[in-house]
């Protein structure tokens, strides 16, 4: 049977802490560091803690808990590497903000998905050009080499905060006249209304990189920092690509959720965070 590990006479200060950290087993065989990384995380998962305000210091916990600072800072580190805490020079260590959750087995816009999250989405137009069609971008648009397309570089934004760096390119001859809409609000809904496109299905690869000094400084993340790297190619009905579409999401923010369904070879997939121009 586990005991709480604080002696009678600190036991005030011990219980201005949250129930699931009260019982601690030093003899159980998980390692004390995992046991405390549990409860911190059971404690997160019930927002307990809310958004914009530190947790507990590490002096805090050790001395509320009766353990060494070290176990503490053990579990701390832990649960920032997993994303669910971090950690803010001079300020203290913040869960990190709930994630926005997007399903991904349909088309959607950015606009849409934030707008449902309850957030206000917003977009900065870092450039809109007309470019010869990258090598990557030619073979997803099925277009000859250096086709001039449609590049449209924004930063993506929720509440103000950004959350991604997009670079659509996008097939010249389906949007002619693009660049002189506003493009600062929802492509997908300029495609939709003024060109008249539907999109009926959507691919999407996804890799982990870590951000470079330019990428870092415009998510407002560190260098080196965790990013989610997605590649999209949408098309219409009749199977045109209309859109390719490379994206630089905060890890922080986003994450990925594949649903199996039994026997059946589809595969829903869900993100939390944002997504989609």
């Amino acid at each position: 049977m586990s005991r709480p590990l604080v002696p009678p006479a600190r036991e005030r200060s011990f219980m201005k802490l949250p129930d699931a950290l009260q019982y601690l087993d030093p003899r159980a065989p998980l390692p004390l560091y995992l046991q405390l990384k549990e409860a911190l995380l059971r404690v997160l998962q019930q927002g307990e803690w809310p958004e914009g305000r530190p947790i507990p210091s590490e002096r805090e916990l050790s001395q509320g808990l009766s353990i060494s600072r070290a176990t503490v800072r053990q579990a701390i580190q832990e649960l920032e590497r997993e994303g669910w805490l971090m950690r803010r020079q001079g300020r203290g260590t913040f869960p990190t903000p709930a994630k926005v959750e997007q399903p991904l087995a349909r088309v959607t816009s950015f606009s849409e998905n934030m707008r449902q999250a309850g957030l206000d989405p917003s977009s900065k137009v870092i450039s809109a050009l007309l470019e010869p069609a990258s090598p990557a971008a030619a073979r997803a648009l099925r277009l000859p080499p250096k086709s001039v397309v449609v590049v449209l570089t924004r930063l993506r934004l929720a509440n103000g905060e950004p959350l991604m760096l997009e670079r659509a390119h996008l097939n010249y001859n389906l949007t002619p006249g693009l660049l002189e809409h506003d493009l600062s609000g929802s492509l997908y809904e300029i495609l939709t209304r003024v060109y008249r496109l539907r999109f009926a299905r959507g691919e999407e690869i996804i890799q982990a990189i870590k951000a470079e000094p330019w990428l870092a400084k415009l998510l407002g993340i560190p260098r080196g920092a965790a990013v989610l790297f997605t590649q999209r190619s949408v098309f219409t009905d009749a199977g045109i690509p209309i859109e390719y579409t490379e994206r630089y999401g905060r890890a922080d923010k986003c994450s990925f959720r594949v649903l199996l369904c039994g026997d059946n070879p589809q595969i829903a997939i869900k993100e939390e965070a944002a997504g989609g121009p």
